[in-house]
């Protein structure tokens, strides 16, 4: 009933509310001066906010940066911002921000959340930044504006709007492991109408860590992706806007299974398509309703290459449909007030579930941003959220920033993020048929060990399901203090401490052992963890052609209750030379696992003004992390269970021609030629590409 009353303010309210996700307008002057409105960011408050300003962390990455460097997909250009570490796992690519992993970071395209997370995952190579603005990156829970997955924080993906006439350009990349980026972009703008159109072409060879085995790492893949953006100004008061994203990618793979080899096709297939009408009802009321669908699809057919017989067949369909309305309202020129509602329905059909399963939820959120005196901005607002599944869930957040003076601001904020359950927790029902271990979620558990006891499968019950607690949202209350110092044009110097308590933590755990010796296991909310640390990022314009800039993260990620059991002399691990058995101490705990203490990197930049010639040096350094517990204590605390640090680093060298209608690009990956064949994958050693883009304006 709940969920059926916000649905119904939602509809009601349209004559009252919203302003798009993306804030295409202002509604009243902003107090910064002039030179702070060239950096402007919408991402973390949903409006038009100066980036000296706005009280959150916030990186913003420009499409000129991007095009410099010669990066052409989302994790190539993230992979080398300050406080972001790129997590390889079989599924992709993810990214980690302030110590959690990539399933608790949303990543949003024009402010539309992207679905079709695998293991928590969402491949992040397969979105390509050719036809970009910029790349707005929030740091710490963002729940209050956006509701789960951003507990972590956000990364929205803006994408450029066309210049006025007509316009188009081709770009291509081509390297290492017949690697090749094709993407062709067109559009037209008029003072009232726009439509744009962009199309890429992304494909490689794959590549083996290992030749001996004749098996590849990453297997051949050929994918595309298809945008279009239209516009039309009805009125002085009325636009409308349409987006549509399509992507899909073919993969071709090849296994060694018991001394026999399969071999088959995967296919994934995305679509996302959004409406949207605005309308300022007064000079300080602006509203919009966004309508939002999305679908993803997956499908593979693995036989072994003997006898045609199946391996592997499966399939997993997604779909997201959300329907939402905001309102910005200035109350005065310093007091702007933002509120809105939604409604949305997930679905979810596939191999490893017994049956369609569906959540619907509906959502409330308030903003107040309020500037009392000049120098200091008040961010206050929060976030309700009812779920068909999962308790309801209240997200709050205050955040504020004092200028201290045109050069110095502080910035701190405290606020609530949330993660849900996910259609896995909740309804997996899969046993693997080559091991023989079995994964229930939550809902599906007390059925699925009934099933297996009733086949004879079941020898012990640890925990019965029936006993089994409701799964929570997990939740973190986080804390960031910070500063940004810009003392010239020269000069940009930005830190940030934060502090995430983690609780309601979802982990799996094994509810029974089978007859043939494997577990049965299912999901519960056990652990209390916290992540906190340090990062700063500071970048100097030497000379005028010359920038040099560095960036530093320090990071603690501890599991609260392996803390407690080690304070109580209850863990134990064995010296790997002596045997003997010795109690672990608290320095021994080498905390989550795939967290690195420190990372670092270091970035060069000489622009020749004269012939247009743009060179970029960048070291990313990747402290020791650990991967795996070798000593069955359930923890990181010996030496071999670290990888190595290491250092990647990548280079370009750009060339424009025909007064900056082409631009020549040669770019580097990885020159040092780092490679760990047997935890990081996705390092397939150094890369080497040559590429050419032309573009074009007609007015």
């Amino acid at each position: 009933m709940q969920i059926k009353y916000i649905l119904s303010v939602l509809v009601m309210s349209f004559t009252i509310k919203i302003a798009y996700a993306q804030g295409p307008d202002t509604l009243t002057k902003d107090t910064t001066n002039t030179r702070q409105l060239k950096e402007v960011v919408i991402t973390g408050t949903r409006t038009q906010k100066s980036l000296q300003q706005v009280p959150i962390p916030i990186t913003r990455v420009t499409a000129d940066e991007i095009k410099k460097k010669g990066l052409v997909r989302l994790n190539e250009i993230l992979a080398e911002q300050t406080g972001m570490t790129i997590l390889d796992d079989p599924h992709g690519q993810g990214i980690q921000i302030q110590g959690f992993d990539p399933a608790y970071t949303m990543i949003l395209i024009d402010g539309l959340p992207l679905i079709g997370r695998n293991t928590g995952i969402l491949e992040l190579s397969r979105i390509p930044i050719n036809n970009i603005d910029r790349i707005e990156i929030v740091k710490g829970p963002t729940s209050s504006l956006y509701g789960s997955e951003a507990m972590a924080g956000v990364v929205n993906i803006i994408t450029a709007d066309p210049a006025k006439g007509i316009s188009g350009g081709a770009a291509v990349r081509y390297g290492t492991n017949n690697t090749a980026d094709l993407s062709l972009n067109s559009a037209y703008k008029n003072n009232r109408f726009y439509i744009s159109g962009f199309a890429n072409r992304y494909s490689s060879g794959g590549y083996t860590l290992q030749p001996s085995s004749g098996l590849p790492t990453v297997s051949p893949f050929a994918g595309y992706t298809l945008n279009g953006k239209s516009y039309y100004k009805i009125d002085d008061r009325t636009t409308i806007k349409l987006s549509v994203r399509y992507y899909t990618n073919d993969q071709d793979s090849r296994y060694l299974v018991d001394n026999r080899y399969a071999a088959g096709t995967g296919t994934e297939k995305d679509f996302n398509i959004a409406p949207v009408i605005t309308h300022r009802f007064t000079d300080k009321l602006l509203s919009t309703l966004q309508l939002y669908r999305s679908t993803y699809k997956t499908k593979s057919d693995v036989r072994y290459e003997d006898d045609q017989s199946v391996y592997d067949q499966t399939y997993f369909n997604q779909a997201f449909n959300r329907a939402e309305l905001q309102n910005d309202y200035a109350l005065k020129d310093n007091l702007k007030l933002t509120a809105g509602a939604g409604g949305q329905y997930e679905t979810v059909e596939a191999t490893r579930y017994t049956k369609l399963q569906s959540f619907t939820s509906g959502y409330g959120y308030f903003q107040v941003d309020w500037l009392p005196v000049k120098k200091l901005d008040i961010i206050a607002g929060g976030r309700y959220d009812l779920h068909s599944v999962y308790k309801s869930q209240l997200s709050p957040k205050l955040a504020a920033s004092y200028t201290l003076s045109p050069k110095f601001t502080v910035l701190g904020s405290v606020g609530k993020g949330y993660k849900a359950p996910d259609f896995r927790q909740l309804y997996l029902n899969f046993t693997n048929a080559e091991v023989g271990y079995s994964v229930f979620g939550y809902e599906e558990a007390s059925a699925g060990i009934q099933r297996l006891q009733q086949a004879g499968q079941i020898e012990t019950i640890l925990i019965d399901a029936a006993t089994l607690k409701s799964l929570n949202a997990e939740s973190s209350t986080a804390f960031n203090l910070g500063y940004r110092y810009k003392p010239t044009g020269k000069l940009y110097w930005t830190a940030n401490l934060f502090r995430n308590n983690i609780t309601n933590l979802i982990e799996t755990a094994a509810i029974a052992i089978k007859t043939n010796g494997q577990s049965v296991f299912s999901y519960f909310n056990l652990n209390k963890v916290y992540t906190q640390g340090i990062e700063t990022d500071l970048s100097y314009q030497v000379l005028k052609s010359l920038q040099v800039a560095a960036g530093f993260q320090y990071l603690e990620a501890y599991d609260q209750e392996v803390l407690d059991q080690i304070a109580a002399g209850k863990v134990f691990t064995k010296d790997p030379e002596t045997n003997l058995t010795k109690i672990i101490k608290r320095s021994d705990y080498g905390g989550l696992l795939g967290r690195s203490k420190y990372t670092y990197n270091i970035r060069v930049n000489y622009q020749e003004n004269k012939t247009g010639i743009n060179a970029s040096l960048r070291a990313i350094y990747r402290g020791r992390y650990g991967y795996k517990d070798t000593d069955g204590n359930g923890i990181v605390n010996r030496d071999d269970e670290y990888t190595k640090g290491y250092v990647l680093v990548n280079a370009s060298l750009s060339k424009p021609l025909l007064k900056d209608a082409i631009r020549v690009q040669l770019t580097a990956q990885n020159l040092l030629n780092y490679k760990d064949a047997q935890v990081i994958l996705n390092l397939p050693g150094r890369l080497i590409y040559a590429g050419i883009a032309y573009n074009f304006i007609k007015k």
